[in-house]
């Protein structure tokens, strides 16, 4: 039983690779010990995980979760946000099922794919503000480039002002990001505040005599024309896309720039292009994959004794899975820790997840760190690290807070996206 095993200790501020090395060595499903002391299963090779992912008897809704539901976890546990509300991300069955439909249309290949003008004119935008920057000191590339660039298309995807995530910004980075230190009441004010934004937001959209066509209205249509999609569900929902629609995307832009700068071999193959060679599209999935940006996905529950990796799992036992560990699955990739834009398996990953929660936004967070590492490096060709950055200390998240850059000579030529 979970609560009877050994549990390895799941830190924030470990290494992930070195953390993927010490879960691969316990085996394919390894009870943790998460923040708090609170005890989960987490699956660390790609086909467990993607087994507990896409498992029908394991479900995101936390009603299934005993020791959340009888008090034992708190309201101010500092991963709360991760387990609890945000509509879609935490609902199962019929309920995900229905509000997932509701988006779902946005987030298709041709919508995505339509944006891509949009993205690369943001990019170019961004960059010409990075050209003001102090050559003699280094550039934070996150803060100037990498965070704006996803937070600016969502924001128009969902037809609100850049001011609403950027007002928030510290709100949604203490729920993404917690911290250990904290009482927990800071957990609360945040919620509360992002809550009160977005139903102001809400109101002030829904008064507009003008509606305009974007993902927010069609939301707000949804609720008033019928029972498919209540208040609290449309406010959820809203900062589910604001908050995963730029996330995600901010750490696999900064991730896979930081590899490519450790790795200029690559990095000079995918600039020199020509027949064969490999494409921006390529790094973007070795980098989903060597660095994937979700640490740990974190949590689903069983509605019912299983086994899986020949492990019996209780009803009710809370199951994570480590998505970055699943990336350096040596079963699945060969050299899994070196970083490879020509692997034949790179598109071998579940930095989305799988299964009913499969991220909605993959193909949009794939098309803006494709178009930012095309757009940057083809102005900038002699990027260079100025140090390593400081990773994250999250348990979700896996990325950088800052990336010191110096920019090197600026290229005039306009980018090719292959």
């Amino acid at each position: 039983m979970l609560s009877q095993c050994p549990h390895f200790v799941l830190d924030p501020k470990a290494d992930p690779t070195e953390e993927a090395r010490k879960l691969h060595a316990l085996g394919s499903l390894v009870p943790v010990e998460l923040p708090g002391g609170v005890t989960a299963w987490t699956a660390t090779d790609h086909a467990t995980a993607q087994e507990v992912l896409g498992h029908p008897a394991l479900t995101k809704d936390p009603e299934h979760w005993p020791a959340l539901r009888n008090g034992q976890i708190p309201d101010d546990w500092e991963l709360i946000a991760l387990v609890r509300g945000a509509a879609m991300l935490h609902a199962g069955g019929d309920d995900h099922r229905r509000l997932r439909t509701l988006v779902s249309s946005a987030f298709n290949r041709a919508p995505v794919e339509a944006l891509r003008p949009r993205v690369a004119e943001i990019a170019g935008e961004l960059l010409d503000d990075v050209a003001s920057a102090d050559r003699g000191e280094p550039v934070d590339l996150r803060e100037l480039f990498a965070w704006p660039l996803p937070v600016r298309v969502i924001c128009e995807v969902l037809g609100v002002p850049d001011s609403v995530v950027s007002e928030l910004r510290a709100h949604f980075d203490r729920l993404v990001i917690p911290d250990a230190t904290s009482d927990g009441a800071d957990i609360r004010v945040a919620v509360a505040a992002i809550y009160r934004s977005l139903t102001t937001l809400i109101e002030i959209k829904r008064a507009d005599p003008e509606p305009q066509n974007d993902l927010t209205t069609e939301l707000i249509r949804s609720r008033d024309d019928g029972d498919r999609l209540n208040d609290q569900e449309l406010v959820e929902t809203l900062f589910l896309i604001l908050i995963s629609g730029h996330e995600t995307a901010i750490n696999s832009i900064t991730n896979t720039v930081r590899a490519l700068l450790q790795n200029p071999k690559m990095l000079a193959a995918v600039i020199d292009g020509g027949e064969n060679a490999p494409t921006w599209a390529d790094a973007v999935e070795e980098g989903l994959r060597r660095w994937a940006p979700v640490r740990h996905a974190i949590l689903r529950y069983a509605t019912e004794d299983i086994v899986i990796a020949g492990v019996r799992i209780a009803k009710g036992d809370p199951v994570a899975a480590s998505l970055f560990a699943a990336g350096l699955d040596k079963s699945r990739h060969e050299n899994p820790e070196e970083f490879d834009v020509n692997r034949p398996t790179r598109r071998d990953h579940l930095a989305f997840a799988y299964g009913a929660h499969f991220c909605l936004g993959q193909r949009l967070a794939k098309l803006e760190t494709e178009v930012a590492l095309s757009t940057l490096f083809t102005r900038y060709p002699g990027l260079t690290l100025a140090r390593d950055p400081e990773r994250l200390t999250s348990i979700s998240l896996q990325g950088f807070g800052t990336l010191p850059v110096h920019l090197g000579p600026e290229h005039a030529a306009r980018p090719t996206i292959r």
